[in-house]
């Protein structure tokens, strides 16, 4: 049997995966390892026995009979192979490894009963984790199961600079095999359940990571593709791990009213089932349901609720069997309960993006509770429940037919069109995650297309989004037929007509103006292609100029190879002349300390040669500038007394992931890797630094806070008191009360580290009156 040990198949810190490291029975926390129903009720999880009775349970719950013969060989071979493979590896909870792609499997057969899916589950651990290679999976399943595996298998053996850098490229390999078949992201997304399901015996602090990167890439994901089911189980999920407090009190508040909620659901049933039954509809089917834990939860925060204040907890399904009953429903029902002005939505004539359908409206119920009410037909329910599952994927894929319709998930096209353009792992997450959000506007053209935009986008969002080159030359836009500045909001309804010019160029202002991935990719593309033509011409000049004091002319220095080899170890970044150039030409390095390092001599001329130091405090060509010496708390990468300044957008803090960009005049600024500004600054400017081990301890670093509270005497009082507990420091405070009653303090305080911070904001979120804490 060939396996690795436990010890050589350990992932490195950034794995979403609970795995590979034994921890004795006593280290598990049974209770943060169940996983939720869509009530928010714990599960028991069931106890698996061995590897082979677990396979046993998944065959059964499969259905492995209704397999043919050549199907139910391949999965027992699979879980052969991949318990071979795992061997006695083991996650964190102490049980064999085996056990986590059996259950991915049987969370997978919720969707889908495709057995090269299933098959591909039970192995998309074994190439990253064991001896196993994706030569000897083609031979031993075939080619289709092979790439299946490949798409669901991490980017491994490669070094990236930060965690980040590497998080993005596993999202890009991810969407491109998710393009190419649909089947690899619901393994992803259904191995990523699994591991929230399980997520109690890590860390705190990894616990809480894995969750905000589910939270923010995953459950979107999986509500892009309209999988209802795995976006409310794993959002419930991110909620216990994220805002434990919040959680256990909307679990305590649901649960103490669940009585009498079912009651009044089950009322609510009866009364719209009998009034339904007078119209003689065929299929109408009423199912009544509570809330998932999350959705009251950002009802509570977006409209500034506290739980007793949301009335509407409770939701019904109206099932018809036509487009015409769906409407007429939607009649008998404001017939029967007032409608509350302003919430309804009509998704069948304009559906979402993951093809969603239905009719949403929210109604004043029985005993004056607010119900919200969907209306659909059973086959949009299908639809809704299990997305792209239930559509023509598996279907097809069964009658051996690889074509997908061209129309379907133009999200998923225009993220493969837009992350060609970008290249900075930051900006990626970042414009992946806003476009999986779904808020969603629909205008028109002047030809009554239909497009479908984000809800802030603009006149120069909807020019992009027809074509690049449109976009590019966009002059003047019209909006209902009357002239808007092309930063004009858009609204659903809206007919849109684009203006052109040939001689227009986008300028650096643009990228305030536009929200959609798209458009801000094919902008900095552009601005990064006319940056680079002139940062070229100026580095020429510049190192020409620094030539001559080595009495060497450029066309000289750039016949030899053996001094261009040299250039372009000491820029570090260059691999070719016209790289050499334009770094010299932004900034980075200037030409005179490379060539002071290839010649390793003075120039002949008596000018002195510039150091990093003069060029990046703004005094190139001058004699060496002496700097004050003080000890810095950030480090950058290859210099020394270079001119450091925070900046003062986003305030970093040690302890959290910075970036460098190099500033002509004012040295280097450091940004939080996420920070906006910061991405919307040339990638080519940018510099590794890091924070210095004395960066935590030597002195406060300033950040603003922005708390939004109920009103309640004594709450400022509390915070203070929160604030002072951590060790920070309040710089200035301002504290006032807004027309709805809602407290709002603007606190500037100084804390030494992230740790302290997020201490700090925990804190003060805890505290039962406090609505959201934000970072500003």
């Amino acid at each position: 049997m060939t396996s690795r040990s436990s010890a050589s198949c350990m992932r490195s810190a950034d794995s979403t995966d609970q795995r590979l490291v034994k921890n004795s029975p006593s280290e598990m926390s049974p209770a943060s390892n169940l996983p939720l129903s869509h009530d928010g009720d714990l599960q028991v999880v069931s106890t698996y026995g061995t590897p082979e009775q677990h396979f046993q349970q998944l065959c059964a719950r499969l259905g492995a009979d209704k397999f043919s013969p050549a199907h139910q060989q391949l999965l027992t071979k699979s879980f052969e192979y991949a318990a071979r493979m795992h061997g006695s590896q083991s996650r964190r909870s102490g049980e064999l490894y085996i056990h986590h792609p059996l259950e991915v499997c049987a969370i997978l057969s919720q969707f889908s009963s495709d057995p090269h899916a299933l098959v591909a589950a039970i192995l998309h651990d074994t190439v990253e984790d064991t001896a196993a290679n994706l030569d000897e999976i083609t031979a031993l399943f075939g080619k289709e199961i092979a790439e299946l595996v490949a798409g669901l298998t991490k980017v491994a053996q490669i070094k990236f600079q930060s965690k980040h850098e590497k998080q993005a490229e596993n999202f890009r390999r991810m969407v491109l095999a998710m393009a190419k078949d649909l089947r690899v992201v619901i393994i992803k997304l259904c191995d990523r359940l699994h591991n929230m399901r399980t997520i109690g015996v890590l860390s705190d602090d990894k616990a809480k990571s894995i969750a905000k990167e589910t939270l923010d890439i995953y459950a979107p994901l999986a509500n892009r593709l309209g999988v209802y089911s795995l976006k409310n189980e794993l959002e419930d999920l991110c909620l216990k791990i994220l805002k434990p407090t919040i959680y256990d009190e909307i679990s305590h508040k649901v649960s103490r009213k669940k009585q009498a909620r079912k009651a009044e659901i089950y009322q609510a049933q009866q009364i719209l089932q009998a009034e339904l039954a007078l119209y003689n509809l065929a299929g109408v089917e009423v199912s009544g349901r509570p809330k998932h834990f999350y959705s009251i939860y950002k009802k509570m925060v977006a409209r500034k609720l506290v739980f007793e204040e949301i009335y509407d907890l409770m939701a019904f399904r109206i099932l018809v069997d036509s487009v015409k009953d769906c409407y007429e429903v939607l009649g008998i029902v404001h017939a029967l309960w007032k409608p509350k002005p302003g919430r309804f939505k009509d998704y069948i004539a304009m559906p979402k993006a993951n093809h969603y359908q239905s009719l949403h409206t929210t109604v004043m119920g029985p005993k004056g509770s607010l119900a919200e009410i969907q209306i659909r037909t059973h086959k949009m329910h299908q639809v809704c429940e299990y997305g792209v599952t239930a559509h023509w994927l598996y279907k097809e894929l069964k009658e051996g037919k690889k074509h997908q319709d061209p129309h379907t998930y133009s999200w998923l096209r225009q993220i493969l069109e837009w992350q060609k353009d970008v290249t900075d792992s930051a900006e990626y997450i970042k414009a992946l995650k806003v476009d999986l959000f779904e808020h969603e506007i629909f205008v028109f053209s002047p030809m009554g297309d239909v497009f479908r935009l984000p809800e802030d986008a603009t006149a120069l969002d909807f020019a992009f989004s027809i074509h690049s080159g449109l976009g590019l030359r966009t002059r003047a836009a019209k909006v209902n037929q009357r002239m808007v500045s092309l930063r004009h909001k858009l609204k659903s309804g809206d007919m849109v007509e684009i203006i052109t010019a040939a001689n227009q160029k986008p300028g650096k202002n643009w990228l305030q103006i536009v929200t959609t991935a798209k458009a801000k990719s094919k902008i900095r593309s552009y601005l990064r292609s006319e940056a680079r033509g002139s940062a070229k011409q100026l580095g020429q000049q510049l190192l020409t100029q620094a030539l001559e004091r080595y009495n060497i002319s450029y066309e000289k220095f750039i016949k030899d190879s053996k001094w261009l080899d040299e250039a372009f170890v000491v820029s570090r970044s260059a691999r070719c002349l016209d790289d050499l150039l334009v770094v010299i030409g932004f900034g980075k390095v200037t030409g005179e300390f490379i060539l002071s390092r290839i010649f390793k001599a003075q120039p002949t001329t008596e000018s002195s040669c510039v150091q990093p130091a003069d060029y990046y405090s703004g005094r190139a060509g001058a004699r060496k500038l002496k700097l004050p010496v003080r000890k810095s708390h950030i480090t950058v990468s290859g210099l020394d007394h270079v001119l450091v300044s925070i900046a003062q957008c986003c305030h970093p803090v040690p302890g959290e992931d910075i970036l460098g960009y190099v500033t002509r005049g004012r040295g280097v600024t450091v940004h939080r890797w996420n920070c906006d500004k910061a991405l919307n600054l040339d990638p080519a400017r940018r510099i590794d630094v890091c924070w210095s081990d004395a960066a935590a301890t030597e002195c406060a670093h300033v950040v603003h806070l922005r708390i939004e509270t109920k009103d309640k005497r004594g709450l400022a009082s509390e915070i203070t008191s929160c604030i002072s507990a951590t060790g920070a420091n309040i710089l200035k405070a301002d504290i006032r009360v807004n027309q709805d009653m809602i407290g709002v303090f603007q606190f500037k305080i100084g804390v030494k580290s992230s740790d302290v911070l997020e201490g700090l904001i925990a804190k003060i979120e805890g505290l039962p009156e406090v609505v959201s804490v934000q970072r500003s």
